[in-house]
């Protein structure tokens, strides 16, 4: 019996998760399509390789002595770098002759990675086991994903690049740059942001001019408050840390729409994370330090909890517009890097995209 070893590499984070599940799925999924005489071993290596100065991973480079080296028979690298290419997304490229193919997890959007991915890389694979180009046609590669538009193009060589045409791919590519940034992340970088919004809104909880004008507000209103604070702080996060993105691709102009709305997604994400704390927070301490006979006198009317919702409503939103304010000590540098995945926050240094 033949045995084959695929080695995946992948970056760290969301690719590297990725990778360790499919270790377990794809060696059956391969030997189910490739009969009883073949037997499929994958193995996951930590290893990374640098960006390149244009920003791109050179696999194909490097895809003959990672074989060697390892005992390879085939390497697949996953990455959560973006890519395009003849002005649409960039999905994977695939060569028989390096027996090498890297696959780009954003433009797969969001959910079911694994499962994709695997559908994926036996088509993939099954291209450069058979030598059979017709794993590779767009109605292959479409059975595999399901209703993902594809388009393959072949510019040099025997490398072949599977594209994503049309503004639904994009709108997909877009959600997996935001699923790939992780929002939650950026928390712990803005420390001094959250340590001046939790200070602010602490003092509207024992103010009692706060009292009545949680009350005297509607909740639409409220709402809107929410909706204007949260988004003050995620433009002043923006501006401030210089992550606004500047044009660099002419032949792809919606990369930079792409880029910076997906800064823009990540930040307001992370944000309303941090006020949906600062709103639990502030209710339990409400509740905790507000004594209902006294919050009754205040209002000059019986109180309920949804007095201590509202409060901790508007004091939440008093506190995230202080938090601008705390961000101003918080590192530039390290917002930055927790704001994207550590491939795009080196790709945006290369290219030098920050706008400064």
């Amino acid at each position: 019996m033949q045995t084959l070893t695929v080695g995946l590499m992948a970056d760290p984070g969301l690719p590297d998760k990725v990778a360790h599940s499919l270790a377990e799925e794809l060696p059956r999924t391969l030997s189910e399509h490739s009969g009883p005489d073949v037997s499929w071993e994958v193995e996951v290596d930590q290893e990374t390789l640098p960006l390149t100065a244009d920003g791109e991973i050179p696999l194909l480079d490097h895809a003959d002595r990672l074989r060697d080296e390892h005992g390879w028979d085939y390497v697949v690298y996953l990455t959560d770098l973006p890519r395009s290419y003849d002005g649409d997304p960039l999905l994977c490229e695939v060569s028989s002759a390096s027996a090498a193919a890297m696959i780009s997890l954003p433009g797969l959007g969001a959910g079911r990675f694994a499962r994709k991915i695997c559908r994926l890389l036996v088509a993939l694979l099954r291209s450069i086991w058979d030598g059979t180009e017709s794993y590779l046609e767009p109605e292959a590669v479409h059975q595999a994903l399901g209703r993902m538009a594809v388009r393959r193009v072949t510019p040099e060589g025997d490398s072949s690049y599977i594209l994503l045409p049309g503004r639904i791919n994009r709108v997909r590519l877009l959600i997996g740059m935001v699923l790939s940034n992780r929002p939650g992340r950026l928390l712990p970088a803005l420390a001094s942001s959250v340590a001046a919004a939790a200070a602010t809104g602490a003092f509207g909880i024992f103010y009692t001019s706060i009292w009545n004008m949680a009350d005297a507000l509607p909740a639409p209103r409220l709402a809107l408050i929410s909706v204007v604070v949260t988004g003050a702080l995620s433009g002043w996060l923006i501006f401030h840390n210089s992550l606004w993105s500047r044009p660099r691709d002419a032949d792809a102009p919606w990369r930079a729409v792409a880029d910076n709305a997906s800064t823009v997604i990540t930040v307001w994400l992370s944000v309303a994370l941090m006020y949906v704390i600062l709103w639990s927070v502030l209710f339990l301490v409400g509740l905790a330090v507000i004594e209902a006979g006294y919050l009754q006198t205040q209002l000059g009317r019986p109180v309920s909890v949804l007095d201590y919702v509202q409060l901790s409503w508007l004091a939440s939103s008093l506190g995230t517009l202080a938090g601008a304010l705390g961000s101003n000590f918080d590192s530039d540098e390290a917002i930055r890097e927790a704001t994207y995945s550590r491939r795009e926050h080196q790709r945006r240094q290369l290219a030098d995209t920050y706008d400064d």
